[in-house]
């Protein structure tokens, strides 16, 4: 893993900032919701408490209408919270299963949905009918004959007294209720009553019935009772909420005091919402003001719908509930129950306010610390590439380099650096002192080797015995070869500054070639020689003697390393910027590790049981190469098809 790379994973550490905000403003709104719902209990327990005893206030009968149970015939209208239009279709009333109260005999079934809004009644009748049966047109309700599907109503009014009305249709369509009154003469006959008033309308089970009746007219009781007759003038099969025999009432009708919603009214505030309910579970009357909440600064925008991505908990409710249970004057019997209910708009207002400015700072610092992290980590990786260059191209063919990037710098890096610059330059000197070593030591043991060979010479002169004679020749051999190795350790020295002080010309390359390689049947004839010259001439800018000079080297080099009568081949070809010479030596093959090292210089590969008596030093492919670069060109070495001996190969700018 790269060093920018760690650096970079290091700077998206500092992300836990915002991953630790998240957890404390979960913290937070916790600790606001609990203040919250322990807030609202208080609310709820307070109004509970104002309402203790208020019987009257909760119903319209009092404390006697609810002392027992809900029996079965009892109904308690739910709280609508708009007025439902009188089409018969049930589009406009809540979807309120729990709601609706059922009652069947037999085959035959209806469910009844009571609501109240302001002062009015609204019931909603489902009838299951097989054969629906309109009255006839035209004839008069009360004839037997005539008469089809009805729908008593049964009421106990204020004064205690039963009445009932009974709807009846010709078709579908608004209805309008009658009672039965007793005429001038004592007959009987069908009054209107145009305070309630309704509509009827088939339905693929049976038909629904609208129905709209003035909370004034109903004391404690109500009931309805449903006539189904299979054909007009049949004898109906008849049940419900009323006593088929004389339709008196067997239910309550449990309603709230109209008073009632007024009174919740006042501890209203915006996002809160206040009901109270029957001791079984059905609302009375409501108060709302949720959808009123309190401004707490502009809309919430992206960043923060976004954060809250990150904090709002799976499925948790945004409302609070508390309940309190509404006691009687002793204390003894539950005759309500209230719940208050607020929105989590305000804390999680709060909450979102604080936790987008907290966010938008951590994550603006975490951003900035992994881009300046980032930056420093490419600054690093930059700086260290510098000085890994330096390290590798510090070493070159002309010596070491001893300049080194960021010595100046004032931190580690730079004390590196330093180090780096100082030891090669002490490398530098000891290499340079290397370098003029052979020259010093010629030269300091030219004149005591002068001395040995001409004391030689004179002993030679005198008259030694037979025995002596072996060793002065033993003698005169060695500081021979002792002379030969001087000489060659000065050659490269005098070939570097024979190369310094040569003057370039321009000169056709293939005559000189040939020339050299004309010379060398006769200087080594236990070699063969073959040429491969271009016809057309080779111009390039440089000095012949120089080019003469290196292929001796090569040739040398090729004669050495190939067997007797041994085909050594001299090639010249054209490159677009170069020529090339190539010496093929039909010998050893090239091992991998030595071809990069063939041109340093006192560097050779021949073996200790090498059967050529004259001194090698690595210098004659070493100056090679030097001619070579002095021509703009460079030289290499590789191995023959199948491995069959050595190519050596000089490039030379055109």
């Amino acid at each position: 893993m790269s060093l920018r790379l760690k650096l970079l994973l290091l700077g998206l550490a500092t992300l836990v900032l915002p991953w630790g905000g998240c957890r404390y403003a979960r913290e937070m709104e916790s600790a606001l919701r609990e203040g919250e719902e322990n807030s609202l209990q208080a609310v709820a327990q307070t109004i509970a408490s104002s309402l203790q005893g208020r019987s009257d206030l909760l119903y319209r009968e009092g404390k006697a209408h609810v002392a027992a149970a809900a029996g079965p015939y009892d109904l308690q209208p739910i709280v609508l919270t708009a007025q439902p239009f009188l089409d018969g279709y049930a589009g406009e009333w809540p979807r309120a299963p729990a709601a609706w109260a059922w009652f069947a005999k037999g085959r035959h079934r209806f469910g009844i949905l009571t609501g109240v809004f302001e002062r009015m009644l609204y019931i909603q009748l489902d009838v299951q009918d097989d054969h629906l049966v309109f009255d006839a047109a035209g004839a008069n309700p009360l004839e037997s004959s005539a008469v089809g599907d009805r729908v008593w109503l049964g009421m106990q009014d204020p004064d205690g007294l039963e009445r009932q009305v009974f709807i009846a249709a010709t078709g579908p369509g608004s209805v309008t209720a009658r009672r039965i009154g007793t005429g001038e003469y004592g007959q009987q006959q069908a009054v209107d009553e145009p305070r309630i008033v309704g509509a009827w309308q088939p339905s693929p089970q049976g038909y629904r019935l609208e129905v709209r009746i003035p909370l004034s007219m109903i004391g404690p009781r109500f009931g309805v009772l449903i006539d189904d007759r299979d054909e007009r003038g049949a004898t109906p099969v008849s049940y419900g909420t009323l006593r088929s025999d004389d339709l008196h009432t067997v239910g309550r009708l449990i309603v709230a005091a109209p008073e009632l919603t007024g009174y919740l009214a006042q501890f209203m505030q915006p996002g809160l919402r206040l009901s109270v309910a029957t001791p079984s579970g059905r609302s009375l009357a409501q108060a709302d003001a949720l959808a009123q909440v309190t401004e707490l600064g502009p809309e919430r925008g992206v960043l923060a719908r976004f954060y809250r991505r990150f904090v709002d908990r799976p499925g948790e409710r945004k409302l609070i509930e508390s309940a309190a249970p509404i006691y009687d004057r002793e204390h003894r019997d539950v005759i309500g129950n209230l719940q208050v209910t607020q929105t989590a708009d305000r804390w999680l207002g709060l909450r979102d306010r604080a936790l987008t400015q907290m966010l938008n700072f951590t994550l603006i610092t975490s951003a900035v610390a992994v881009i300046a992290m980032f930056a420093f980590a490419a600054r690093l990786a930059v700086r260290l590439s510098r000085l890994r260059r330096a390290s590798e191209s510090a070493l070159t063919r002309e010596g070491l380099v001893t300049t080194f990037p960021e010595t100046a710098a004032p931190d580690e890096l730079g004390d590196v650096a330093r180090g780096f610059s100082t030891l090669l330059g002490r490398l530098n000197e000891y290499t340079g002192y290397l370098r003029t070593l052979a020259g010093k030591l010629a030269h300091e043991i030219r004149t005591p080797l002068t001395i040995v060979r001409s004391s030689l010479e004179n002993l030679e002169t005198e008259e030694v015995p037979a025995t002596a004679r072996v060793y002065l020749d033993r003698a005169r051999q060695g500081s021979e070869r002792l002379n030969a190795i001087l000489i060659a350790m000065g050659a490269a020295t005098r070939v570097e500054e024979a190369i310094g002080n040569s003057e370039r010309s321009r000169f056709d390359l293939v005559p000189v070639i040939a020339s050299a390689a004309g010379a060398y049947g006769a200087a080594f004839p236990e070699r063969a020689f073959s040429t491969k010259l271009p016809d057309e001439p080779i111009m390039i800018d440089g000095a012949p003697d120089l080019i003469v000079q290196m292929l001796d080297k090569l040739i040398d080099n090729a004669v050495d390393f190939s067997p007797p009568a041994a085909m050594i081949v001299i090639r010249l070809a054209l490159e677009p910027h170069f020529a090339v010479m190539e010496v093929d030596n039909p010998g050893p093959p090239l091992a991998a590790e030595t071809r990069a090292r063939l041109f340093e210089s006192l560097w050779q590969s021949r073996g200790g049981g090498d059967s050529d008596s004259r001194p090698h030093f690595g210098l004659g492919l070493y100056i090679v190469r030097l001619i070579a670069e002095f021509h703009g060109g460079s030289a290499s070495a590789t191995n023959l098809p199948e491995e069959t001996g050595a190519r050596f190969s000089v490039r030379l700018a055109r």
